[in-house]
């Protein structure tokens, strides 16, 4: 029996032996791995911290650009605004001229008409093509300049005109029975064809050219 006894002491010594190894090789492990899964974590805070200051710095970045074009945008809405009224100022004061200057001004777009007609007319002869001939040159003003002006713009003009394009063509000028829908200015009509003197069309074709002087005075 007491050898058994031995044999038992010995099984469970060698027993108590490897649980222990093996606890304190558990215990390395766990130590290790912690150690390594702790590495990790701090790698992975590391790259997780350093993506979001990127992508925070590319949001400011992102912010900043567009409140800086909408900035711009604002400020160009705002400019383009005031030429819009400046010019809108220069229509008005034009229409609200004396009488003797806007009707100068209606007998000179007129006259201009008529003489550009005239030249293209010209230079179709000299291609050797045929030309229409027109019976009359129809003046159209919008109602309140018909009634202040009309008659008196077309004879302004027949006598600016008749020397350049002789008495019987500016003759031809006649005092439209049909009122146009526009502000101020005028338009010529010959056949199917219009030519647009009225003052919108006029200070669009000026502000094509003025709008960067206009822009220096305005907001330099």
């Amino acid at each position: 029996m007491k050898g058994l006894d031995k044999i038992t002491e010995r099984i469970l010594a060698d027993a108590k032996e490897r649980a222990r190894v093996i606890l304190e090789e558990a215990q390395s492990d766990c130590r290790s791995a912690a150690t390594e899964y702790a590495a990790r974590a701090d790698g992975i805070r590391d790259e997780i911290a350093d993506r979001a200051m990127q992508e925070g710095e590319q949001l400011i970045v992102r912010a900043r650009s567009a409140a800086a074009m909408t900035r711009r945008n604002i400020l160009l809405a705002a400019k383009s605004e005031m030429i819009d009224e400046t010019f809108e100022a220069a229509k008005k004061q034009i229409c609200d001229t004396d009488y003797g200057k806007y009707r100068e001004l209606l007998v000179a777009l007129l006259s201009c008409a008529l003489l550009q007609q005239a030249s293209e007319e010209q230079k179709t002869l000299e291609f050797g093509d045929e030309v229409t001939e027109f019976d009359t040159f129809e003046v159209l003003f919008n109602e309140a300049d018909r009634a202040r002006f009309g008659e008196s713009v077309i004879e302004g003009a027949r006598r600016v005109t008749e020397r350049r394009i002789g008495a019987e063509r500016a003759a031809k000028l006649r005092l439209s029975t049909e009122c146009a829908d526009i502000d101020g200015g005028l338009i010529l009509r010959y056949g199917e064809v219009e030519t647009n003197c009225s003052l919108a069309v006029l200070l669009r074709e000026m502000r094509r050219e003025l709008e960067g002087k206009i822009s220096e005075i305005l907001f330099n």
